[in-house]
């Protein structure tokens, strides 16, 4: 790829990813080791269907998703020393893998091989979204790494362009890239922003339980793929325009199959219709669920009480 190529799908950069990037860096001075700090915000599903397996073994999709302000930090500086390339990633989960096969470290691997920088990078990562919860917590640090290393070397890759990294490195990388409110399809590199989500309340909860994305994928049969039409796409798309309806229009093709396997995820999700939710699913493969609350007071209150029995909780917002 060449950093001066332009492609143009309409998209641009999201306000809060330019914000949170603290675009110009910090210490725009590079030689004397410049850096940016970049949010990488959690996403859940509102609707997501799985229409048909492709040649390739990936699968389409239809999904609309949404942005909460639940969200990693990473810091990524340079260092004084040159003529290295290497990548060095320090991570506050003591769990996760900080070398080539952590998405960060490929991602700012790939940029410094693609563009021919010598730099050293430096990348520090605080964790809060939970790992293997189907809140993309993997896929959107890979993207605030893209985002945050061609602000600071000053790559100017276009942000269309930039998609078409992402997508290398997953499927959920290109709508981390984007954020907000947006239709996914292909395998979820086809984007199409939609109007802002409404404010309100949103609790995850996150249980002690581990789900495999690949093995769940691997349960799908043909008689479960589903078609949607023009006519009902329009429909499903205007369902999530104001937040009584998305509240009762949320959906997850892979909830019966994981809870099928995990029967707390539907115990989860009794229990916040219990205390008041308006709305409640899981996000992508699991496991992680959310609900809709309207009132502050009474989201808080559900947090407090399931604290008890899952592993962790959050209360967020949609952005």
């Amino acid at each position: 790829m060449r950093p001066n190529s332009r492609r143009d799908n309409g998209l641009s950069p999201p306000a809060f990813l330019t914000q949170g990037s603290k675009s110009p860096p910090e210490n725009p001075r590079r030689s004397a080791g410049g850096f940016v700090k970049v949010q990488a915000f959690a996403k859940i599903n509102l609707f997501l269907d799985v229409l048909n397996k492709r040649p390739d073994g990936y699968h389409n999709i239809f999904s609309i998703m949404q942005s909460v302000d639940l969200c990693d930090d990473l810091k990524i500086s340079v260092c004084k020393k040159k003529n290295g390339g290497q990548v060095h990633l320090i991570c506050s989960d003591f769990d996760l893998p900080t070398g080539e096969s952590n998405l960060v470290v490929k991602a700012a691997s790939f940029l410094l091989r693609e563009f021919k920088r010598d730099e050293n990078i430096n990348i520090v990562l605080f964790k809060r979204i939970p790992v293997g919860a189907g809140l993309a917590g993997g896929s959107s640090d890979c993207a605030a790494t893209l985002h945050g290393i061609n602000k600071l070397l000053d790559l100017q890759i276009p942000f269309a362009e930039l998609l078409e990294i992402g997508k290398s490195f997953g499927a959920d990388v290109p709508f981390c890239l984007t954020g907000g409110t947006a239709l996914t399809e292909g395998i979820g590199e086809i984007i199409t922003p939609l109007a802002q989500h409404p404010d309100c309340f949103i609790v995850i909860a996150c249980p002690r339980i581990h789900v495999s994305t690949s093995k769940i994928f691997n349960k799908i049969t043909p008689e479960n793929y589903k078609s949607i039409n023009n006519e009902q796409r329009e429909k499903i798309i205007n369902n999530f325009s104001s937040f009584p309806r998305i509240a009762k229009s949320l959906f997850n093709f892979f909830t019966p199959i994981t809870a099928g396997q995990h029967p707390e995820i539907y115990d989860i999700m009794s229990k916040f219709r219990n205390m008041g939710a308006v709305g409640t699913e899981m996000s992508g493969t699991g496991s992680s669920v959310f609900a809709y609350f309207e009132n502050k007071d009474i989201a808080v209150e559900a947090c407090d009480i399931m604290k008890r029995s899952v592993n962790k909780i959050f209360i967020c917002k949609p952005i």
